[in-house]
């Protein structure tokens, strides 16, 4: 169990003094990988938000028999209304189906001297938590006697469904493929820093300094780099979202995709992704010196 010690800490920030140039070095190469990997958290976070609006603005119309009154419709609309699977349901009457008509056709005089507000149906338009629903949301209205037509893009939703399905799940893989290869990249960078004080660290042992006084300067060494590196690049990273932000981008919020209608501002975002940064920073650090001073020492 590592024990906090001032003396301990003062002695890795002069190793880290005497070894300027090594350290600078570690330190870029440490702060680039955490940058790269805050990133790429944050671009798999940005389209998670893009797949869950674009699922959000897939929907069913359902139009209804002009012999089905509106007291009909708005009974089924107000028993959908408390289903758990609706995010909206929209009544548009005929008067207002008309006045959409008029206002998307507004310059095509002849085709609106054509048309009635008689003619068009009343309608319902609904919108599920998710996009799974809309099938069998289609097939219970299908089932009722008073509906005409319902608009349903049946083959495109799929689609949008698979293609969604490979983004979660790819985002996912890739995610921890990339965690992987900061890990091992940064662990490198820590071992070249304990390799290059090997000699000195094989005399330690054999004058019988114990293994804590060898092990522990470098474990805090280590764990430095990682918070300064981590905390860099996560400072960084809350720079860029912020200028982002100002220019209107996500201006709406970052959706978290495992978490139906949750919001995060895009700057409290990165500061999450900046804290996230730097506690894996903190422990690859403890972790990867520990691991680097094992042959150093015995256990």
């Amino acid at each position: 169990m590592l024990k906090f010690n001032k003396k301990t800490l003062k002695r890795s920030i002069d190793n880290i003094k005497r070894e300027k140039f090594l350290s600078l070095s570690n330190m870029f190469i440490m702060i680039v990988t955490f940058l790269i990997l805050g990133f790429f958290i944050s671009l798999i976070t940005v389209s998670q938000t893009a797949i869950r609006y674009l699922e959000s603005q897939a929907q069913l119309t359902i139009f209804f028999k002009d012999d089905f009154s509106e007291a009909n419709i708005l009974g089924l609309r107000d028993k959908y209304l408390n289903d758990s699977r609706i995010d909206s349901i929209n009544y548009v009457s005929k008067a207002a189906a008309f006045r959409i008509f008029s206002e998307i056709n507004k310059n095509e005089p002849v085709l609106l001297e054509s048309i009635s507000e008689n003619i068009l149906p009343a309608s319902l338009e609904i919108r599920t938590k998710n996009i799974k629903d809309l099938s069998p949301i289609n097939t219970e209205f299908s089932a009722v006697d008073g509906v005409e037509d319902i608009r349903f893009f049946k083959d495109v939703v799929d689609s949008f469904k698979f293609w969604s399905n490979v983004l979660y799940i790819g985002g996912f893989i890739l995610l921890l493929v990339f965690v992987f290869i900061s890990y091992s990249i940064i662990l490198y960078t820590l071992k070249s820093t304990i390799n290059a004080k090997g000699m000195e660290l094989s005399v330690l042992k054999l004058v019988g300094a114990s293994d804590a006084y060898v092990r522990n300067p470098f474990v805090y060494q280590g764990m430095l780099f990682g918070l300064i590196s981590s905390g860099i690049a996560g400072v960084l990273l809350i720079i860029i979202s912020t200028i982002a932000f100002l220019n209107g981008f996500m201006r709406d919020g970052v959706l978290l995709g495992l978490v139906y209608g949750v919001s995060i501002n895009p700057i409290v975002f990165s500061i999450m992704v900046c804290l996230l940064l730097m506690v894996f920073g903190g422990l690859l650090g403890y972790f990867g010196s520990s691991s680097a001073l094992k042959k150093y020492l015995k256990y």
